[in-house]
């Protein structure tokens, strides 16, 4: 009974380990894969940044500092940002909930790690602190608010008519 007990737990271990060498190696090849065109243009550089904003993706941040890197190539001065707060703080269909106790403490921590990130957009660190700080938070706002309160800006593309209308636009710098 207890070799029993012993070889299931070794089993899921190994399933478990197993697993997560694959999403580590799928992370891999999405982000060494092979480079979709992309436009060099302020534009796509716009609607990468709002993608990965939105999705928290790291090949939508590749294909912006791709894209970025081409413009510099060409003369231009690229100008982006992370805006997920921004997002965020739009995503609530009731602003009394906004103003929930929980909701301001998540929102100020995403505040602080992007305003880091967007201080220094080259710093792995700062990266990384943004990723899983902005992970946790998108996952406790869907955990508690998912009845209508909050709709995440993941589940929106701001290429479609139909969000662009419901106020949710591609940034872009103002002048």
């Amino acid at each position: 009974m207890k070799f029993s007990t012993v070889l299931v737990m070794f089993l899921g271990l190994a399933a478990a380990t197993e697993m997560q060498a694959d999403t580590q190696a799928q992370i891999k090849s999405a982000i060494e894969g092979p480079c979709v065109y992309l436009d060099e243009t302020q534009a796509e550089l716009d609607y990468q940044c709002d993608m990965f904003s939105r999705t928290l993706d790291t090949r939508h941040w590749t294909n912006m500092m791709n894209v970025a890197k081409a413009m510099k190539k060409a003369g231009k001065k690229p100008y982006y940002y992370v805006h997920t707060w921004e997002l965020y703080d739009k995503g609530f269909s009731f602003p009394r909930v906004r103003r929930y106790g929980f909701v301001q403490e998540n929102m100020d921590m995403l505040e602080h790690f992007q305003d880091n990130l967007n201080q220094n957009l080259s710093n792995s660190q700062h990266m990384s602190n943004f990723l899983r700080v902005a992970g946790t938070v998108k996952k406790n706002l869907n955990d508690k608010y998912h009845d209508g309160e909050f709709d995440d800006p993941a589940a929106h593309d701001p290429k479609n008519e139909d969000d662009e209308s419901a106020g949710n636009k591609i940034w872009t710098k103002t002048q």
